[in-house]
């Protein structure tokens, strides 16, 4: 895994997208500075901001197929596990926390399965789809997962506590499904991705709106959106850029 040489051979399109979010997330990050709300800016900002930055670069990489999404993807799950806690989001922190573990197993079956794009000398993972027999067992898998999911989330209490553990529920059982696809390489994950962004998006417009209505607006939750938004179009992006990777072989 080559960090620096990840970042070769993008495309106009990805080069545009990828800066427009950061930039967003940079004047997200200092946009209390300017309305005068400076205690905004913490160590929870400062946390938002690398939650944010490094999860765009985690997907980006991901829809690439490049190994060092699992670099940043260690450090997306830390930090924003933490901030999903202080949320009270406990379905999204039980992820991180098992997604963690997943950043280390994608890595090793990656590394088993991975090609080498010639004309830019990036290795990328070879992906593969499912059959009718397998999206069965994924259908009955997420059914399965997320109802023990919402009855456990329905169930915690104190500083665990979910707020909404239908909707958490939903995101984590599907985050888990896409996960294990993703680890194991095919590229129907991005579907599972899709509605995992949008759920998520409404748990922090969710989030944002309970801090207006208390006449305080929650930069955090305005980064965390951002991120979503930008998970969301490169999941849609990721699907396509994967299927055209099917029939590659590995090294």
């Amino acid at each position: 895994m080559n960090i620096i040489n990840d970042f070769k051979g993008f495309t106009k399109y990805e080069k545009t997208f990828f800066t427009l979010f950061i930039l967003a997330q940079i004047i997200i990050f200092f946009l209390p500075l300017f309305i005068g709300e400076e205690k905004s800016i913490g160590v929870d900002g400062w946390l938002n901001l690398i939650a944010a930055i490094s999860g765009v670069l985690c997907v980006f990489m991901a829809a690439k197929g490049r190994l060092s999404t699992f670099f940043y993807g260690l450090i997306q799950v830390s930090t924003y596990g933490y901030l999903s806690f202080k949320a009270h989001f406990m379905g999204e922190v039980g992820m991180q926390v098992i997604f963690g573990v997943f950043q280390f197993i994608g890595l090793y079956v990656w590394l088993k399965n991975r090609h080498l794009d010639q004309s830019e000398k990036t290795e990328e993972v070879d992906s593969r789809g499912l059959s009718m027999n397998q999206w069965g067992i994924v259908i009955v898998v997420t059914i399965v997962v997320y109802a023990a999911l919402v009855f456990l989330l329905s169930q915690l209490s104190g500083a665990f506590y979910s707020e909404q553990p239908w909707i958490d529920g939903a995101s984590t059982s599907l985050s888990l499904v896409a996960q294990t696809l993703m680890t194991l390489r095919f590229s129907e994950q991005w579907f599972f991705w899709i509605v995992v962004n949008i759920i998520t998006i409404v748990l922090w417009v969710t989030n944002l709106v309970q801090s207006i209505q208390m006449e305080a607006v929650n930069f955090g939750s305005v980064a965390m959106i951002v991120m979503w938004v930008a998970f969301l179009i490169n999941s849609i992006y990721g699907y396509i850029q994967w299927k055209q990777k099917e029939d590659i072989q590995p090294l």
